[in-house]
């Protein structure tokens, strides 16, 4: 219990998703085209592999920016 949240649950994926949908929309827009573009290449192509870079780096970003969503929300509940 050393995440500093002093037994405060998080709120759902989905509410955080909601709140910031234009972000989350681009997010799977970037993976969709990466993985098109792996589907349209294959494997014999570096294009295929390149590809891996920003589907992860989309998956690092919506996780951080999941987090710092789920903090400003405990935050704001807090102050209540």
């Amino acid at each position: 219990m050393r995440s500093g949240r002093h037994g405060a649950a998080r709120p759902p994926v989905g509410v955080l998703i909601q709140q910031d949908r234009v972000d989350f929309a681009l997010f799977a827009l970037i993976i969709v085209v990466a993985l098109v573009s792996m589907v349209l290449t294959g494997p014999g192509s570096a294009v295929f592999w390149l590809a891996f870079v920003p589907i992860i780096a989309t998956g690092v970003l919506a996780f951080r920016r999941m987090e710092h969503l789920s903090r400003l929300e405990l935050r704001d509940s807090e102050l209540l």
